[in-house]
């Protein structure tokens, strides 16, 4: 039979395995979302109609949603194997955690606290941004707002990719 300290450090390798599955999901998807919102979006031309901006929008809209709320549930994930391994850290290394407490963030253009939550919630709020853009874009363009119509999708865009960006912080807390 093993012993307590045996079953300690098997469990500490595989919470420490399931923490680095979890957190390379979370640069994979950190690294697809934006690249793939911003490629469409730029590819999109002002010659499409309302209804196929609506579409490709509405899409993007709801599969990045999607994608988002597997994120926040990856975030949850991680934040408990994080929890279990710097448990199992306490007991089984004689420094304690590898990883400190924490320390001072850095600043983000030396104004705001750099945080993996303020990471999560820019990538986000500007690919659901982006979406939003396209919807209203597409749809004003449908219901004949002319040349308005792409400057209201913008700053709907951007009101939308604001209000997400404070959203997901708060979530991934």
């Amino acid at each position: 039979m093993a012993n307590d300290d045996e079953l300690l450090r098997l469990e500490y390798e595989s919470a420490s395995r399931l923490l680095g599955s979890l957190t390379e999901i979370r640069f994979k998807l950190l690294a697809l979302v934006p690249a793939l919102t911003g490629a469409v979006v730029a590819l999109t031309s002002a010659g499409s109609t309302g209804v196929e901006l609506l579409a490709i929008g509405g899409l993007g809209l709801v599969a990045t949603s999607g994608v988002l709320a597997y994120e926040l549930r990856n975030g949850e994930l991680c934040r408990r194997a994080t929890d279990r391994v710097t448990n199992l850290e306490t007991q089984l290394l004689p420094g304690g955690p590898l990883i400190g407490g924490p320390g001072r963030a850095p600043k983000l253009f030396g104004v705001v606290p750099a945080s993996q939550h303020l990471g999560v919630g820019l990538v986000y709020g500007a690919a659901l941004g982006g979406w939003v853009y396209l919807v209203v874009w597409g749809a004003a363009k449908a219901l004949g707002a002319g040349t308005h119509s792409r400057p209201l999708g913008l700053v709907v865009g951007v009101i939308a990719a604001l209000v997400i960006v404070r959203d997901v912080v708060i979530a991934e807390r």
